[in-house]
């Protein structure tokens, strides 16, 4: 069923004109069915709506929403701007409390602070209220969700706003659109259109793509086939042959003709092969037979060949085998001629050791042997031993010589690092003695450093004060100034906009009378006939009075404006003053100065401090290093030369002893000098040992080797050893001969197997064949049957490629047919609701003729309300036709006067009737966008302004309609300054307009 919404109470704070929080109960309101809403212009009634709107969506109807200026500029600067409503929707009761964005004053210091729109949305729940959200973007869907209404289309139904529904009654077709496509959210049907024309344009694109692609296996089955397509067939619109099912069938029996086409050339082809292997093997079967016979003729040549030179064959015999048999004595040969060598070299070696020692042992050549040698070496070996047992004392003399000439060095160097170690001692202690006093004058100036800070700081504030007083100063005199201007002439404008206001009042009469038309009854007197309509010596109209109220607001807010400025000003002005402590700015601007040079020197003093406090700290440091330094060196130096004194004894006693050692050898020199010598002596005897040993061995080698070779000799069946060697042949002339007795009995072997073969046989006994005819009955065969086989494969890639052609093609229709049907059908869709299809019998776009329904049923809905408002005189009709210039029909509007019967524009009707109508239509689309909506009924409608237009039996028939929503349960707020609406409406809620903000004020009586 239906859910109602139902307000029960408003609290507004600091919001629009309100400074102070204002409570609105519109429970009490209700209780008499109508209320009114009242107070003077620009008071803020309308603002009494505004927030109830920005409670539940968070902005303001209409182009106030689009200022973004909802907190109050009366208010205390601290105050929070916020909107507390009460109401329940169906069973559920919900508080919405919102506050809009606004800037804070800072806490310290001066300027603001941007505080961000916030919300809190609870629902009563168990007699406690739980918070829902506290998100804006989930608060505004939550009420869109609750009411099922967006803020325009609740706007549209609670508040009927004033001056929106005159206009929306005499707009154009093209206005109207738009406002009723806001309303029933109807611009989906125009998002259809739109994805239907762009769903159409693009399976009109993947249809043809599908065509080309289908055109393209076409054209290349066309030239594989080597045929064009049946008579009717267009290749540039395939879509009739794809749809009469004739193109694949077409294609299949292309690939079957060709398909029997390659079976004949098949069977012509295995006719070719067999022709062909039979000229091949009698051509096989000649040349083996020619072959054979040329094998037999070439063996019967060589055996003859081999018959013609057997006496040379015989004496090759003879000289092989004298060389075998003096092949068996030639190892023994060689090795009596590789002892005579080694023995010849032997002795010369003996001959020139021999030569070497006999000055050594004074004897001749002839008297020296091995046993000589070896009883001399022993004697030197000996005199080697003694002299290698006095090398250690020889190397101990000159490292202990070493160590004393490095001891002298070290002793040298000790000395000169004391004697610098003094210099510099010295200087330490003479600088020491210079920044010592230094150091104390820095520390006085340093320590004054934080108190010239702070004198700096004091003085810089002081000036900027003192030069802030200047600047305030002049300000302040230039805004007074400009505060006397501005409240003249806002005391100007509000005078002359009470003059127009007497004025226009006086003139009400003739106001009147220039609303009378011909026919029409007046509102006053009520007669049908005009004789003297009154007139206005000096007219004035109620956009003049509007014009001159607006103006004077315009100038009394800018006066407030400039006062603000003013205060500001002054208070700003004292606390630069109390700043400044009552000194101008060359007095701070000295003081500035000597603390600022104060504070430069103190920091330049604080940065030598520590720079000479470290240079002192380094300088004690290094004296001490000094010191620890010289009380080493010296006593290293004692150390050292005591060392150098034992070193420089043991040097004395071992030259002694080795002086008496090399006395018998004085040409030695040293100790190492005879070691070598020693050495010398005992390897050349040892070798002449050798060389004559080796001698000895080598010529008893050469006596046996003589004799084994001889003894070889004659085995081998020769006379002596020459006559062996002289048998022997050279080593490449014996394979020679070697090779041609065996090439000779090979080619005898192989030219007798030959001979002994069938075939040979065979071939020698038969004719030759006749090889050339052979081999071109071959070539004949082989070409025939290359042309046959050239034929079936031409025939069959032909098959083959027609055949994946026609798969191709069946694939290519297979995938367009669904494309094709499905842009059949949308493109029926999209000129259906284009308007441009014959089924659309009224040529209407879905969107239009949607909004067209929709203003239907607006229209019903008002002439409910009209009829009974205009007894009956005045009927909302919607016609089709277009206005003048307009691009759109079906939504126009046109007034019927029954009492005329004819149709009148809008734009004729009287300001009363305009109001009349209005009213209907603005209660005739609340009704429809509720409906359309979801159901969800709002408990109160708030009517703003119109009814001034009214005379008092209108007025009447107004009051009894909106009686009958009353009725009906609903609550209506007007929203009026007229003064007879407040003597026919008991229960009112007062807005009261004041320079410090509006109050509200609530009268209500029951019944």
């Amino acid at each position: 069923g239906e859910r109602l919404m139902r307000l029960h109470e408003l609290s507004i704070t600091a919001f629009g004109p309100f400074v102070d929080t204002v409570q609105v109960d519109f429970d009490e309101l209700a209780a008499a069915g109508v209320f009114l809403l009242t107070g003077d212009t620009g008071a803020g009634k309308t603002s009494v709506l505004d927030a109830v709107c920005f409670a539940l969506y968070g902005e303001v109807p209409g182009d106030r929403h689009s200022a973004r200026h909802l907190r109050s500029d009366h208010a205390d600067p601290g105050a929070e701007p916020r909107v507390v409503l009460r109401a329940s929707i169906g069973e559920r009761s919900f508080r919405f409390t919102r506050s809009p964005r606004w800037d804070r004053p800072k806490r310290r210091g001066s300027g603001t602070t941007p505080v961000q729109a916030h919300v809190v949305v609870e629902e009563l729940r168990e007699g406690g209220w739980v918070t829902l959200t506290n998100r804006l973007d989930e608060a505004g869907q939550l009420v869109t969700g609750l009411l099922g209404m967006t803020c325009t289309q609740f706007t549209q139904v609670a508040m009927l706003p004033q001056g929106r529904f005159q206009a929306f009654l005499r707009a154009t077709s093209a206005e109207r659109h738009a406002v009723l496509q806001r309303l029933f959210r109807t611009r989906r049907f125009e998002e259809v259109e739109r994805w239907l024309v762009d769903r159409r344009q693009e399976l009109r694109r993947r249809s043809q793509t599908c065509h080309d692609r289908t055109a393209g296996v076409l054209n290349r089955l066309q030239e594989a086939a080597g045929v064009g397509v049946p008579p009717g067939w267009d290749l540039h619109d395939l879509e009739p042959v794809v749809a009469d099912r004739s193109l694949v069938p077409w294609a299949n029996d292309l690939a079957a003709a060709a398909a029997r086409t390659a079976g004949l050339l098949q069977e012509a082809l295995a006719t070719a092969d067999q022709r062909l292997e039979h000229h091949q093997a009698a051509c096989q079967r000649g040349r083996q037979l020619a072959e054979a016979r040329a094998r037999g003729e070439r063996a019967q040549q060589a055996l003859a060949e081999l018959a013609a030179t057997s006496v040379t064959e015989a004496a090759l015999v003879a000289s092989v085998e004298g060389h075998r048999r003096a092949a068996a004595v030639l190892p023994t040969a060689l090795r009596a001629e590789t002892a005579a060598d080694a023995e010849r070299e032997a002795e010369a070696a003996a001959s020139h050791h021999v030569a070497a020692v006999a000055p050594v042992l004074g004897l001749p050549p002839a008297d020296i042997t091995p046993t000589a040698l070896a009883e001399a070496a022993t004697r030197s070996s000996e005199a080697r031993a003694v002299a290698e047992s006095w090398l250690p004392r020889e190397l101990e003399l000159r490292d202990e010589r070493a160590r004393l000439t490095s001891l002298s060095a070290q002793r040298a160097r000790l000395a000169a690092k004391m004697a610098a170690d003094d210099d510099e001692r010295a200087r330490l202690a003479a600088a020491r003695d210079r920044g010592e006093p230094a150091l104390l004058e820095i520390r006085t100036l340093a320590s004054q450093a934080e108190s010239s800070r702070l004198a700096v700081e004091v003085a810089e504030s002081g000036l900027g004060a003192a030069r802030q007083v200047v600047q305030l100063t002049s300000q302040l005199a230039d805004a007074r100034a400009l505060l006397d201007v501005s409240t003249r002439r806002a005391l100007d404008l509000k005078e002359q906009h009470l003059d127009l206001r007497e004025q226009r009042i006086s003139g009400m009469a003739a106001e009147l009378a220039g609303s009378l038309a011909a026919g029409c009854t007046c509102p006053v007197c009520g007669s049908a006939e005009h004789p003297m309509p009154a007139t206005a010596s000096q007219s004035v109209s109620r956009a003049d009075e509007d014009l001159a109220r607006q103006r004077s607001e315009d100038a009394d807010f800018e006066r407030q404006a400039v006062k603000e400025s003013v205060t500001a000003l002054e208070t700003q002005l004292d606390g630069a003053r109390y700043r400044s402590e009552d000194r101008d700015a060359a007095q701070w601007q000295e003081a500035m100065h000597d603390a600022t040079t104060l504070h430069q020197q103190s920091a330049a003093a604080l940065i030598r401090l520590e720079t000479l406090e470290v240079e002192l700290r380094s300088i004690e440091k290094r004296d001490h290093e000094l010191v620890t330094s010289l009380a080493t060196s010296r006593a290293t130096l004692e150390a050292t030369t005591q060392r150098h004194a034992e070193v420089e004894r043991r040097c004395e006693r071992l030259a002694a002893e080795l002086a008496e050692l090399l006395s018998a050898h004085p040409d030695a020199g040293s100790v190492t000098a005879l070691v070598v010598r020693h050495s010398q002596t005992v390897e050349l005897l040892e070798e002449a040992r050798d060389a004559l040993t080796r001698h000895e061995r080598a010529a008893h080698e050469l006596s046996q080797a003589t004799a084994g070779a001889e003894s070889a000799a004659r085995t081998q069946g020769f006379g002596s050893l020459a006559a062996a060697m002289a048998a022997v042949l050279p080593g490449e002339e014996a394979a020679a001969r070697s090779s041609l007795l065996d090439t000779r009995r090979a080619t005898r072997t192989a030219a007798t197997k030959v001979l002994e073969e069938p075939t040979v046989i065979e071939a020698l006994e038969e004719p030759c064949p006749d090889l050339s005819a052979l081999t071109s009955a071959v070539r004949d065969a082989g070409a025939a049957r290359d042309h046959a086989h050239a034929a079936h494969q031409q025939a069959a890639a032909r098959t083959g490629r027609l055949e994946a052609l026609g798969a191709e093609l069946a694939r290519e229709v297979t995938s367009w047919e669904p494309v094709r049907r499905e842009h059949a059908l949308t493109a029926g869709l999209a000129s259906l609701v284009e308007g441009r299809s014959a089924d659309n019998l009224l040529k209407m776009r879905l969107s239009a003729y949607v909004l067209s329904e929709r203003l239907r049923q607006v229209v019903a809905a008002a002439n409910e309300r009209l009829g009974h408002m205009t007894d009956q005189r005045y009927t909302l009709e919607q016609t089709d036709e277009k206005g003048a210039g307009e691009q759109r029909g079906g939504l126009s509007l046109r007034v019927r006067d029954e009492w005329s019967g004819k149709q009148r524009d809008p734009a004729t009707l009287s300001g009363g009737e305009t109001f009349l109508v209005s009213l209907a239509l603005a209660l005739g689309l609340a009704d429809t966008v509720s409906h359309e909506a979801g159901g969800t009924q709002l408990d109160t409608l708030f009517i703003d302004e119109g009814f001034g237009a009214l005379d008092a039996t209108t007025l009447d028939g107004v009051m009894d309609t909106l009686d009958s929503l009353r009725d009906g349960g609903r609550v209506v707020g007007l929203v009026s300054h007229v003064a007879e609406l407040r003597n026919r409406v008991p229960s009112q809620l007062e807005v009261r307009k004041a320079r410090q903000g509006s109050t509200l004020c609530a009268t209500v009586t029951s019944g």
